[in-house]
This record gives structure tokens, C-alpha cells and sequence, in this order.
């Protein structure tokens, strides 16, 4: 819902489009966000899909919340992270499905991407100069092209907002009637007045978590075992049963490859581990974008993308989890892994992962049964 009714400000791109959308046709900007969001979310399941089958891969770990489960669970299928993703897909595709890779539509693409909202150049930037990097074989001709993607991103860093912009832009909705409105109307929510905090406010949360010692647990450690296990669940898929969902793969995940990916795009996404506290958002955008690339790359363009240092540090890494993790059924730990979607929570851990999320659906359809029975 973020626009430039205040002026030009980042994440505003898509609200202004709807806003105008609404003004010169009467779109329903309610409908319009749902409708796009549930687009966007079939779109990225179809793609994970249908690239995991070509690909002979299981298909097992896409519903567990370490990966598409996510969204749903934590419930931010209808912000614009899986937007991003798809953008993040298409420009992989432009510059991998070409020799020579397209200049306007790759930072078309990209730009259209930090507009909505600047994370995409987090999880993208890296990974986005690899590649370009790999065809030209040149550092500053890859910046170079990179430049106009760049440019934006800094533009919206610096035109980060302000009260007055989220107030702007706050009224510029209140004519128009949304579904569920509460009586708190006049207040702007929080993913609109974020545009008014400092940066020594959004590192504020980063420093709660410092502090955090809820149900008795350090908050970074805990999200260090969660980073961990979720980690070595996905450079080791090739482990799972994936006959339970009746679909019989006949390759395995390269664990050299997807681990310096996972790598590479956990190292890119830790600044907005540091940024904001969402870190559910943050995980769905760190295995998915490494997962994407893994399925749209050749291994032999995979090989040679890789900085020395990566694979060396997913060798050891890999090396210390296997003795770690000795004996331990990847399978249990799909099913027993969950996190919170921001800060900590010993409660909200438990309650995020498959094993409840199960038991709770079978104990209300026993209950609906008992209630709808009369016994």
C-alpha cells in the first residue's frame, strides 16, 4: 500500500500503481492485493514444481515451513516477498538463457524489483555480479552493467521516508473501503510508518534480540540452531523418502552445489537479518532464491561461479554437520523444525513446526466430529 503520494519514497512502486489503477478504472485495491498475491504464490509453487520434477529432485521438502510452508504459516503470502522472488527468477532466466545477457530488460527487471522493495537487492546483487562476472570476466564491466540497478537501490536508501510521507500516504488510502477495518483506522500501521524510523530504530529490534532471553533461551542462539538445522536439511534432500508423496526422483541435489549456494545467499540476506527482525521472511527469501538458481543453472555454470573461499567453507562446514548430525533422520527434522516469524519464541517455535501443525488439525477435526455427533 506504500506510494508516492507523498513523494518518492522506496517500496512505493506497486502502491501507486494500484492507487491509479483504482483512481482511473475503480480497481478494488483490496481485491487487486489478494489476487496478485495468490498469483504470484501459484506461479513460484508451479515453479518449484515443475523445475524439482524435470530435474528428477524430490519434490518433499516444498510444503515444511523451512521452505514454501513459510508464507502460509508465518501468513505473508500477501506481502511482496514472493513477488520479488518471481522477479528474482526472471532475471536469473535473462541473463542465463542469453550469451550476452540483456542490459535494459535485466535492470528493467531489477529496478521494477528495488522499487517494490529494496530486500531484492540483498538476496540479488551477489549472486546477480557472479554471474555476470563469470560470462564477462570482468569486475568493472559487470558493475557497469549493473550501474542502473545500483543507482536505484541508493536512491531509495536515501529517500527512506518520513512522518510526513507515511502520513501522506496513510490519508491517501482512507477514502477507500477495505475489508476487516478495525476501529484503530486513524492509526498508520506499521509497515506504512516504518518509512518514518530512523535507521537507529530499525536496528533497535536487532538489539531486542541481543537482549532476548524468552522461555529461558538466548535469542541468537536459538536462531543459530534453526539456521543451522535448515542449513543441513537442504544440502542433504537427497536423504528424504521421497516416496511418501508418491513421486519416485532419480537424481540428488549436488551437496557441494547447494551448499555454496546456500552459503553465498545466507551471507547476502544477513543484512536484513540485522535490518529487521522478520526473520521468516528473511529465510524464505534465502533458500528460495538459492533453490532457484540451483534449478535454472547448468552444474558446469554452477561449477565456476563460486569464490575459492565459499567452497571452502562449505567443505569444512559440511565436514563439522555430518559429525554433528550423525544418524539423524532428515525426515524428523522436516517434520520437528519451526520458527518464529520475527523475534523468539520457545512457544511460536513449537507451534510453526509440521509435527503440531498435524496434531492440531487432527485434534480440531475430532473435536469437530464430537461437536457435530453431539457426543
Amino acid at each position: 500500500m506504500i506510494n508516492y503520494q507523498g513523494g518518492f519514497v522506496r517500496r512505493g512502486l506497486l502502491g501507486e500503481i494500484i492507487l491509479k489503477l483504482n483512481s482511473c478504472c475503480g480497481l478494488d485495491p483490496y481485491s487487486a492485493i489478494i489476487t496478485l498475491s495468490l498469483i504470484s504464490f501459484i506461479l513460484l509453487i508451479g515453479f518449484f514444481v515443475i523445475k524439482l520434477k524435470k530435474g528428477g529432485y524430490t519434490l518433499f521438502f516444498l510444503p515444511f515451513v523451512i521452505f514454501l510452508g513459510n508464507p502460509i504459516i508465518h501468513d505473508f503470502w500477501v506481502r511482496k516477498d514472493i513477488l520479488l522472488v518471481l522477479i528474482f527468477i526472471l532475471i536469473i532466466h535473462l541473463i542465463t538463457r542469453r550469451t550476452r545477457p540483456n542490459l535494459i530488460f535485466v535492470n528493467l527487471s531489477l529496478v521494477v524489483g528495488i522499487l517494490i522493495h529494496e530486500s531484492i537487492a540483498f538476496f540479488g546483487f551477489p549472486i546477480i555480479f557472479l554471474l555476470l562476472y563469470s560470462k564477462k570476466k570482468s569486475f568493472w564491466t559487470s558493475v557497469l552493467f549493473l550501474f542502473p540497478s545500483l543507482l536505484v537501490f541508493f536512491l531509495v536508501l536515501y529517500y527512506k521516508g518520513s512522518f510526513y510521507i507515511s502520513q501522506k500516504i496513510w490519508d491517501s488510502w482512507k477514502a477507500i473501503s477495505f475489508p476487516h477495518e478495525s476501529a484503530e483506522k486513524l492509526n498508520i500501521p506499521a509497515a506504512i510508518d516504518g518509512l518514518s524510523w530512523s535507521l537507529k530504530q530499525g536496528l533497535l529490534f536487532s538489539y531486542h534480540t541481543l537482549r532476548n532471553f524468552q522461555d529461558g533461551i538466548y535469542a541468537p542462539i536459538g536462531w543459530i540452531v534453526i539456521i543451522v538445522v535448515i542449513y543441513f536439511i537442504l544440502s542433504n534432500t537427497d536423504k528424504l523418502n521421497i516416496k511418501l508423496l508418491g513421486y519416485q526422483g532419480y537424481n540428488v541435489f549436488s551437496k557441494t552445489i547447494i551448499s555454496n549456494l546456500l552459503l553465498l545467499q545466507f551471507i547476502s540476506v544477513v543484512p536484513l537479518f540485522i535490518l529487521g527482525w522478520d526473520y521468516g521472511r528473511w529465510i524464505f527469501l534465502w533458500v528460495t532464491s538459492s533453490f532457484a538458481v540451483y534449478l535454472i543453472l547448468s552444474q558446469r555454470e554452477l561449477n565456476q561461479l563460486f569464490p575459492q573461499v565459499i567452497s571452502n567453507a562449505t567443505r569444512k562446514i559440511n565436514l563439522l554437520l555430518t559429525q554433528v548430525f550423525k544418524g539423524t533422520s532428515i525426515l524428523l527434522l522436516c517434520l520437528l523444525i519451526g520458527f518464529p516469524a520475527h523475534s523468539w519464541s520457545l512457544t511460536s517455535t513449537i507451534n510453526s513446526s509440521s509435527f503440531i501443525i498435524v496434531l492440531k488439525f487432527i485434534s480440531r477435526v475430532i473435536e469437530l466430529i464430537f461437536t457435530v455427533s453431539g457426543i
